[in-house]
C-alpha cells in the first residue's frame, strides 16, 4: 500500500503583511490546508492570509513562542506538519522534492526508529539576499501528540514522553532560506530588543542559566552590543560543568570570538585564551578556527592567518554539529586567501588547489584565474599548444554556455594565452561571433 502524505503548513505570525505573501505562496500544491496563528498583527497580515485561503485562527501573545507554535500543530489535520516562519520559504525546485521525500521516508522507516522530524539545511540571508551563515533545522516533522515545542524562546521539538528524537537527513535535498535576521528586517521589526526582553526576564528566574546567557549574548551581538554580549558569553562559558548542548557550546565561543574580532579590542593574548578555552572544552566548530583566521589575518599575520583558515576547513570537512556557521558564508574568502598566500611563494600545487575551490564558488573570479592561466602557460609546451589548459578549464566550466565561452576568451587574452584564446574561440557559433562583434567587451 502507498504511504498517503497529507502535508498542513503552520506558521505563527505578527505584523508579517510584507512577507506572508511568499510565506504561503511556496507551499501552494503541495499542502492540504494552511494553518496561520495570529498573535496581535495591526497591519493586513490576517486580511491577506485569508484572502489567499489560509485558516486563520487568533491565540493572545504571551511571550511564550513554544505555546503559539504548539497552539497551531493542534489545528492542523495533516499526518506531517512543516512549520516554517513567515519570513523562510523553500526554494520552487526544492518544493517539488518534499512530498517524494515524505513517501520514500515513509516507506523506508520501520518502528522504532521512524524519523519523527526532517533534518534540513537553514540558510540565514542578509539584505542583499547573500548567504550569512547556514545552519540545519527542523522544519518538517509528523504530526503526533507527544511531538512539540518546549522553551519560550530559542524553542525546539521534542518529545514529551522523554523517547528518543529519530531525524531523516535532507540536507542535501532540502534548504530553508530564511531573511529575519537581515539587519534591515531586524531593526524594522525589532527582533532582537524582543528577544533581549525576554531573555533577561528568564534570567531574572535562573540567572544560572549557562544556556540563556549564550542566547542572551547571540542577542545582543546581533544587537550591536558588544561589549555587553562578550559579557554574556562569558557568564554562559564561566561553568565548565554547566549542562549545555554541544552545538550550543560551539556557538558560544564561536560567537564571543567572532564578538571579539567585530570589536577589534583587546590583545592577542586575550583572543587566544578565549581560543585555548574553547579547545579545552571541546569545541569542534570550524567558527572558532575561521574567526582566529580572520583575527591574525587583519594583523598582518599571514603564517598565523593561514594556519588558522587550513585548520578550519579541515574541520568544516568532518563537521557534524547543527550550529550555524559564519564560514560557511565566507568559504570564497578563505578559499581565495589562501590561493594569493601560495602565490606569493610559488607553491604550484596548492595554488591550484585553492584556486579550483575558488572557481568552483565563484566561476567569474576573474584575477584567481588568470593567476592559474599564467601559471599553466609556463608548463612545457604549453604556451603554443595550451592543450592541457584547454582540458583543465573543460573540467571546470560548460563550454556549451556562451557567457563561459566569452569570459574563459577574456581572461584568456588578459594573460597574454594567445593558443588558448584561439582554441576557446573556434567554439563560438557565428551567431555568437556576431553578437560580440556587436556588443563588444560583455565583462566590461
Amino acid at each position: 500500500m502507498k504511504p498517503v502524505i497529507r502535508l498542513s503548513q503552520c506558521m505563527i505570525v505578527k505584523d508579517e503583511e510584507k512577507n506572508i505573501r511568499q510565506a504561503l505562496n511556496w507551499g501552494k500544491g503541495i499542502v492540504c490546508e494552511q494553518i496561520v496563528v495570529d498573535t496581535g498583527s495591526t497591519d493586513k497580515t490576517v486580511e491577506i492570509a485569508e484572502a489567499m485561503g489560509a485558516k486563520v485562527f487568533h491565540f493572545p501573545w504571551e511571550h511564550d513562542f513554544s505555546a503559539a507554535k504548539n497552539f497551531a500543530i493542534e489545528q492542523a489535520k495533516g499526518n506531517w506538519i512543516a512549520f516554517l516562519d513567515a519570513d523562510e520559504y523553500f526554494s520552487d525546485e526544492d518544493v517539488r522534492k518534499i512530498l517524494p521525500m515524505l513517501k520514500r521516508v515513509e516507506k523506508n522507516s520501520t518502528h522504532p526508529a521512524r524519523p519523527h522530524v526532517i533534518r534540513t539545511l537553514l540558510v540565514n540571508l542578509d539584505d542583499s539576499g547573500n548567504r550569512i551563515n547556514t545552519g540545519v533545522q527542523y522544519r518538517i516533522f509528523r504530526n503526533i501528540p507527544k511531538l512539540r515545542y518546549r522553551s519560550r524562546i530559542h524553542e525546539y521539538l521534542d518529545l514529551t514522553d522523554g523517547s528518543q528524537l529519530f531525524s531523516w537527513d535532507a540536507m542535501e535535498t532540502l534548504a530553508v532560506f530564511h531573511t529575519g535576521y537581515a539587519r534591515a528586517i531586524c531593526i524594522e521589526k525589532k527582533k532582537e530588543k524582543r528577544n533581549i526582553f525576554m531573555i533577561r526576564k528568564e534570567l531574572e528566574k535562573d540567572p544560572e542559566n549557562s544556556m540563556m546567557w549564550s542566547y542572551l549574548g547571540d542577542s545582543l551581538l546581533a544587537d550591536e552590543k558588544l561589549e555587553e554580549a562578550e559579557e554574556a558569553f562569558f557568564r554562559a562559558t564561566e561553568n565548565p560543568d554547566a549542562v549545555m548542548e554541544i552545538d550550543r557550546r560551539n556557538l558560544s565561543f564561536a560567537f564571543w570570538l567572532k564578538t571579539k574580532y567585530i570589536r577589534n579590542s583587546g590583545s592577542e593574548e586575550d583572543f587566544m585564551e578565549v581560543y585555548q578555552k574553547a579547545k579545552k572544552r571541546g569545541c569542534d566548530t570550524p567558527d572558532v578556527d575561521y574567526w582566529a583566521g580572520q583575527w591574525f589575518c587583519r594583523q598582518g599575520s599571514d603564517e598565523k592567518t593561514r594556519l588558522y583558515f587550513e585548520q578550519a576547513l579541515q574541520l568544516l570537512d568532518e563537521y557534524k554539529g547543527n550550529d550555524p556557521l559564519d564560514m560557511s558564508g565566507r568559504l570564497t574568502f578563505v578559499y581565495q586567501w589562501l590561493f594569493f598566500f601560495y602565490a606569493k611563494y610559488n607553491r604550484s600545487s596548492e595554488m591550484i588547489r585553492y584556486g579550483v575551490f575558488t572557481l568552483r564558488a565563484e566561476p567569474y573570479e576573474f584575477s584567481v584565474l588568470k593567476e592559474i592561466l599564467l601559471l599553466l602557460k609556463r608548463e612545457p609546451g604549453e604556451e603554443t599548444t595550451a592543450s592541457a589548459t584547454f582540458g583543465f578549464l573543460s573540467k571546470l566550466y560548460d563550454l556549451s554556455i556562451f557567457k563561459n565561452k566569452i569570459f574563459l576568451i577574456k581572461v584568456s587574452e588578459q594573460a597574454a594565452f594567445p593558443a588558448l584564446e584561439n582554441k576557446l574561440s573556434l567554439l563560438l557559433s557565428e551567431q555568437e561571433r556576431e553578437f560580440v562583434a556587436k556588443s563588444g567587451d560583455i565583462f566590461r
